[in-house]
């Protein structure tokens, strides 16, 4: 007999192709499975994703404008390089502390209350700039803007994230990068049109435009922006998680299941790692070994590739390369900026995309960054100006591609619940000290080694950047936040189940769905939705017994068994002598589906057990 099973996905179409009449006895039986496009997120998950985006247009702004108004700056209190180097770094040298605090804070408060207390440091930190007498006033309120920034760069992306669905949430949280960028780049406009000021107060107009974004920010965070799901349900406030997941699902069978995994993630917390603190993320196990591996060096590179450096210090770069006019510094420092917007706005649709993905935004654009430096270098080294400028608008559209955006999203959504905000803090610690470090001696490297070898030592990062990315970053698209440890655990040989423990050591547990016929197809259970796919983990093995043919889910190799009534040792053991591409899903997350072959007894070699009777 013929029988088929069909698996039905949730929003998806399941097709069956019966297997075509065979001389031999080798039947194959196809199953097709076409899933149908994602639903698009809620308006409510936009709505607040734009919301928490305004936190990220704070540096944005801070970076743009700083740009320009250090020229002036520069020339109306008689700073020398290093003062305005170290004026520019402190911000970042301070914004650590603010990401350390960011973590303890948005665990204990929440994350809106953390970016209210974010906006409000970072409002008075801009008034201070613009109204300063002297250098010990700048600093300090470049000081106060840098607690903003750490606070608010380690929370925002991570709001978005823990309100996204899981299908969409490289889309949405590249929204903070977008963010950033469109408010660099409102800078660099900022800076154009306020140049036209007297040269003693056109700095202060420039800089106190920057305390718009955050009182717009702290009005958002106080009545319109709820906090996250997971929060709610981590302080035990469950009516108002139901409430929000209420407006963030697109069903009310979503919600349940959206619920129902933060459940699991919570009591997993408390029962493993929920009471260690900073000690798993600085001792960490194997597992969360490999994702800090991969997230704390990617912060790390957005900054060691040369951004900042480049989107702080164009002007006075273009300056030392012969452009003399004031206007053509500003003005091509606003196209780089333009440029670097454009881009992201197309990263934004390849993120979450089918033939594209994290892994490989973030090698092309590590291979665009070292070539685009190069090109720097060799337009200071012939002396072509324009050779230089193009250059730097290429690095800045490069980095659009994968490095800006893509940094964030994988710090928000590989690592567990349990040390996620901790984590987060520890990248962005990492990201704002690698990019304060670089800030800090730039100036005096290119004075020491010449622009051209300061840029060439930035391709030297990028290379780098591109070789490890290489090896050690995976493709994390379209996982769920509380499926990415098993994954991780499958990228590093490790069983999950055994080690973590899982729902209650689910070590060589097996559960069955029984084989039916075409029309008594049924959907697979939860325990079967949750192997995972691909790559020579998650087979399933095959099993038959006297009463019916059953599919169980185990995290070994396929095989058949045959057993004598039900139960006891299995005599024969049958081995693939093909490949099996088990096709699973797990509930309330989209996937690929693809085309399945399920293999009958002569695709596989038997082998007898020892002592048996070999008839």
């Amino acid at each position: 007999s013929r029988r088929l099973l069909v698996y039905k996905p949730r929003g998806g179409m399941a097709s069956v192709v019966k297997p075509p009449h065979q001389k031999s006895d080798k039947i194959e039986q196809k199953i097709m499975v076409q899933q149908s496009e994602p639903a698009p997120p809620p308006k409510y998950v936009i709505k607040m994703a734009l919301c928490a985006c305004v936190n990220s247009a704070l540096l944005g702004y801070d970076t743009g404008v700083l740009s320009g108004a250090l020229l002036y700056l520069r020339d109306d209190m008689n700073l020398d390089t290093q003062q305005i180097e170290l004026l520019t770094s402190s911000m970042n040298f301070i914004a650590i502390p603010g990401c350390f605090a960011a973590g303890i804070i948005a665990d204990a408060i929440g994350r809106t209350r953390t970016l209210f207390f974010a906006s409000l440091t970072f409002l008075i930190g801009a008034l201070l700039m613009a109204g300063a007498n002297d250098y010990g006033t700048l600093f300090l309120g470049r000081s106060l803007i840098g607690i903003g920034v750490g606070c608010g760069l380690a929370i925002d992306p991570l709001y978005i994230a823990e309100m996204s669905p899981p299908e969409w949430r490289g889309k949405l949280t590249s929204y903070s990068e977008t963010a950033i960028n469109i408010g660099i780049l409102s800078g660099y406009l900022s800076n154009v049109c306020f140049m036209w000021l007297p040269s003693e107060y056109n700095w202060r107009v420039m800089l106190a435009m920057g305390a718009v974004p955050p009182f717009i920010m702290m009005v958002l965070a106080t009545y319109v922006m709820p906090d996250t799901p997971r929060f709610y349900m981590s302080k035990g406030r469950t009516a108002e998680a139901e409430a929000v997941l209420k407006k963030i699902a697109r069903s009310e069978s979503e919600a349940k299941a959206i619920k129902q995994d933060i459940l699991e993630s919570i009591a997993e917390e408390k029962q493993t790692s929920a009471k260690e603190g900073w000690r798993r993320v600085l001792c960490p196990d194997p597992i969360l070994k490999r994702m800090l591996m991969v997230t704390l060096m990617i912060s790390a590179l957005q900054q060691l590739c040369g951004v900042d450096v480049i989107l702080y210090y164009a002007p006075i770069i273009m300056e030392s390369g012969g452009i003399r006019s004031r206007l053509a510094q500003l003005a091509l420092t606003a196209v780089a900026g333009l440029a670097k917007v454009g881009v992201l706005f197309i990263t934004m649709h390849y993120l979450d995309h089918k033939s594209a993905g994290r892994r490989p935004l973030m090698l092309l654009s590590f291979g665009i960054l070292a070539a685009s430096t190069t090109m720097v270098a060799i337009g200071f080294g012939v002396n072509s100006l324009p050779v230089m400028v193009i250059g730097i608008i290429i690095f800045c559209g490069g980095f659009s591609v994968g490095a800006g955006p893509i940094c964030w999203l994988m710090n928000s959504e590989v690592l567990p619940l349990s040390v996620r905000a901790r984590g987060m803090t520890l990248g962005c610690s990492i990201n704002r000290l690698s990019s304060a470090v670089l800030q800090t001696v730039f100036l005096s490297m290119a004075e020491g080694i010449t622009n051209a070898g300061a840029f060439m030592v930035l391709t030297a990062f990028n290379v780098f950047g591109f070789v490890y990315l290489y090896y050690y970053m995976p493709e994390t698209k379209g996982k769920s936040l509380e499926e990415m440890t098993a994954y991780f655990a499958d990228i590093i040989g490790i069983s999950y189940d055994t080690q973590v423990g899982k729902n209650g050591a689910r070590k060589g547990r097996s559960d069955s769905v029984e084989m039916k016929g075409i029309d008594g197809a049924v959907s697979p259970p939860d325990g079967i939705s949750e192997a995972k796919q691909g790559g020579g983990r998650g087979f399933p093995s095959w099993g038959m017994t006297a009463s019916s043919m059953r599919i169980e889910t185990t995290a070994l190799s396929a095989r058949l068994r045959s057993e004598m009534g039900g139960g006891g040792a299995p005599l024969i053991t049958w081995t693939p002598s093909i490949s099996i591409t088990p096709i699973m899903t797990r509930r309330g997350t989209s996937k690929q589906w693809r085309r399945v072959v399920i293999p009958t007894l002569s695709d596989y070699v038997p082998t007898a057990r020892p002592g048996a009777n070999q008839s």
